[in-house]
């Protein structure tokens, strides 16, 4: 999930003020912040797996 800066900031209540990893309580993962593209970005881990049915 992406977003502004200010949209993070109004979700969040979180300053969002430095480049990097940013700790979101509640979340499972930081959120990396980009203060030179004016962006946040949150990605979750997930894992695949195929199993085959036949």
């Amino acid at each position: 999930m992406t977003d502004s800066l200010a949209q993070w900031r109004h979700w969040t209540g979180q300053p969002f003020d430095t480049d990097g990893p940013v700790v979101v309580p509640g979340a499972l993962v930081p959120v990396h912040c980009s203060l030179a593209h004016d962006h946040a970005a949150y990605v979750e881990p997930n894992v695949w797996v195929h199993h085959p049915l036949g």
